[in-house]
């Protein structure tokens, strides 16, 4: 037991020794990330919005009203088949 870990720093030692860094890899530019940031905003909602002097977007109530209750009771109406080509 203590030969391993006599042996384990030293083998470390020379694993890490062994790694070399690639002078002619480019560096992250400044907006590095950017584009997973903006997708991340476009997925998740933001729970408080603020609408821009419009107000919240007008709904109809008797229509989301019928379709939730059609979703409890399990009657949704299924699309129509749609075909295409032959």
């Amino acid at each position: 037991m203590k030969r391993a870990l006599v042996f384990l720093p030293i083998a470390l030692t020379f694993a890490v020794s062994a790694c070399q860094w690639n002078r002619n890899a480019p560096t992250l530019g400044a907006d590095f990330g950017n584009a997973t940031n903006h997708n991340m905003s476009q997925h998740i909602v933001n729970p408080d919005p603020v609408y821009a002097g419009y107000g919240a977007p007008a709904m109809d109530g008797e229509r989301a009203k019928g379709a939730f209750e059609r979703y409890k009771t399990g009657t949704v109406i299924q699309p129509e088949e749609e075909r295409i080509g032959n």
